[in-house]
């Protein structure tokens, strides 16, 4: 829109050469960028992250050495039972196609592993912030609160929260795209492929069991597990069928 502020992007990364390269590339690009050091110790990050406004996309470098697979999947958790809604692009030196996996399903946004080039870098930035403002259906997220309701479940998709019977339930930005999915469709049958083109997106280059993982998950944090109204139906075969009360 003529007039519009640029995005925001905060990008943490470890050492000025690599952290200048990135924030040159984003500001070329026409992005507003801040950029912090990488704290030394992946217990310190969460706390000393600082932005003079909430970003559009945070920018992670991990080098190797402390931010271990495991540390980062610890710091994912943390980072999403917070709550913040922002797409997150992590940048590890090293992830195979097993560790790209477990970071998406962690909560990572996207993973973009070293080397890589400029171009593709930005590219990813884009498209995360294209994903950000559209809803599952592909609208623009610019109407009121919209609250999509099936049973004891309230989905507020303004406010990216979900609640069941009242009480707030802390879901993955994933999670949430594909409880919202499901839930502006209730009754219809869904293929792992089509959640996965529609929730996880076209880039996404893991496996399609991912939607299993993430239906279990939903499953244990909404309860929906009988004898509750509401249902996510397995459909042997096929997919997933998300089902309400009965009228």
């Amino acid at each position: 829109m003529a007039g519009s502020e640029p995005p925001l992007l905060l990008l943490v990364a470890d050492g000025p050469e690599w952290r200048d390269a990135l924030h040159q590339a984003l500001v070329q690009e026409g992005f507003r960028v801040v950029q912090q050091p990488l704290p030394p110790s992946p217990r310190d990050l969460l706390s000393q992250i600082q932005w003079p406004a909430p970003p559009a996309l945070l920018v992670l470098h991990l080098p190797s050495g402390e931010w271990t697979l495991t540390t980062t999947l610890q710091l994912l958790e943390r980072w999403r039972r917070g709550s913040p809604w922002i797409p997150l692009l992590l940048l590890p030196e090293q992830a195979d196609e097993q560790q790209r996996s477990q970071l998406l399903d962690a909560g990572a946004d996207d993973v973009l592993p070293q080397p890589f080039g400029l171009r593709e870098f930005v590219a990813r930035c884009r498209a995360l912030l294209r994903r950000a403002r559209r809803g599952p259906s592909g609208g623009r997220s610019t109407a009121p609160e919209q609250v999509l309701q099936l049973g004891p479940i309230q989905l507020y998709r303004q406010q990216c929260k979900v609640t069941r019977a009242g009480e707030a339930v802390q879901l993955t930005p994933r999670e949430f795209r594909l409880l919202e999915y499901l839930m502006l469709q209730p009754g219809r049958a869904f293929s792992r492929d089509q959640l996965i083109e529609q929730v996880w997106g076209p880039d996404y280059n893991g496996d399609n069991k991912s939607v299993d993982v993430h239906i279990l998950w939903l499953r244990r944090k909404l309860q929906l597990v009988a004898p509750n109204p509401v249902m996510i139906v397995t459909l042997r075969g096929l997919g997933y069928r998300l089902d309400g009360p009965q009228a």
